[in-house]
């Protein structure tokens, strides 16, 4: 099956299951699935997977792609991840990658992991620092934002779930999630440096 265009996701999301891995049958809910990475990269430890995204495209992409790979007890819906409608404590594990960043509220974000997991269950969620403040948006990302915002003609108070719309110090996530009544267990910096995706190295870099 082609799973090019989620390539990239894959590189940078292989990295997750050597550091953080999901105990035997779990229970899963992944917000702001997208095409479908992390089903890909966890696709042999989890007995059930809810994966949910705000675009119908990439739910449906990331539906063909577990299917398409034979991943067993996927299933993807189309809702808001600050919102999601699910039943609460109800998984084991919260994936919430690569999404704090383009949400509206942080804050409600985090208190909906809260709300989905079973007591004592776990998060793993990632949070922008280095690159997203100093290479992505004003270099990587110049031509691709400025793109959008002539096609889409965003006001400067229009919330864009594409955009990366929320930038805080790593002390302020850390603290905003604790807040919601999580604990940090353990946590790694990793690198998404466009040079080192080209050599497939995407690495933690140290604590």
């Amino acid at each position: 099956m082609d799973i090019s265009d989620i390539e990239g996701k894959l590189i940078s999301g292989r990295v997750y299951p050597e550091f953080f891995t999901l105990p035997e049958g779990s229970s899963v809910v992944n917000l702001g699935c997208g095409r479908g990475p992390q089903v890909v990269v966890y696709g042999d430890q989890f007995s059930e997977m809810i994966g949910v995204d705000i675009n119908a495209d990439r739910v449906s992409r990331t539906i063909e792609v577990a299917e398409g790979l034979g991943i067993d007890g996927y299933r993807a819906i189309v809702g808001d991840v600050e919102d999601t409608g699910l039943e609460a404590e109800q998984a084991d594990v919260v994936l919430a990658i690569d999404v704090i960043e383009h949400v509206r509220s942080p804050k409600n974000l985090v208190a909906e992991c809260r709300r989905l997991l079973k007591p004592g269950g776990s998060l793993l969620i990632t949070y922008p620092t280095m690159h997203d403040k100093y290479l992505d948006n004003p270099v990587a990302n110049f031509g691709r934002r400025l793109m959008r915002r002539k096609v889409h003609h965003h006001s400067s108070d229009e919330w864009d779930p594409d955009e990366h719309g929320q930038a805080m110090g790593i002390g302020e996530w850390i603290e905003l999630t604790e807040t919601a009544g999580f604990a940090l267990a353990d946590s790694r910096a990793t690198t998404l440096f466009p040079p080192f995706h080209v050599l497939g190295v995407p690495r933690f870099w140290f604590k």
